[in-house]
């Protein structure tokens, strides 16, 4: 099937989730490839091509998931330290732009908000769009747990 040019300017995906973890240590969480697997349910292998600003860098993650193994290349397209750090992801199915805001609300706080819009997509992209809200929604929560007891070990 042809991946068909959507960019949909409504996401199908916004949630918020509280983090007991300073907003500095969740981002550099978030955006660091080698804390992926600790988040990324069923994360394999991950390969990725820095570039210098962060912006344009590459990356490729082999993830296994309902007994299958699929392959997601992806690029960094928005870069604020500390902030926001936003990617387009996809496989031969669909493509995404997921974007993570984090908000500090207090020191030791932090309110991290992940949108998701659908780049590109079969015909059938909007039947999968259920099982990607699910995926997206385990992902925050293995997220929050993963920060919580990584940043636990240096408090």
């Amino acid at each position: 099937m042809k991946l068909k040019e959507l960019n949909e300017k409504t996401p199908f995906f916004v949630e918020g989730i509280d983090i007991d973890a300073p907003k500095d240590f969740v981002f550099k969480f978030i955006s660091e490839y080698e804390k992926h697997g600790l988040w990324i349910e069923g994360l394999k292998e991950e390969t990725h091509t820095d570039v210098e600003g962060v912006v344009g860098s590459t990356f490729t993650e082999k993830i296994k998931k309902y007994g299958m193994e699929d392959e997601y290349c992806g690029k960094v397209l928005a870069y604020e330290a500390g902030k926001m750090y936003q990617i387009e992801i996809g496989d031969k199915w669909v493509d995404f732009k997921i974007e993570y805001d984090v908000e500090e609300t207090s020191p030791e706080k932090t309110h991290l908000i992940q949108t998701a819009w659908t780049l590109k997509g079969t015909s059938l992209h909007k039947l999968f769009n259920f099982f990607n809200r699910q995926i997206l929604h385990n992902q925050m929560e293995k997220l929050k747990a993963a920060v919580e007891d990584e940043y636990k070990k240096i408090k």
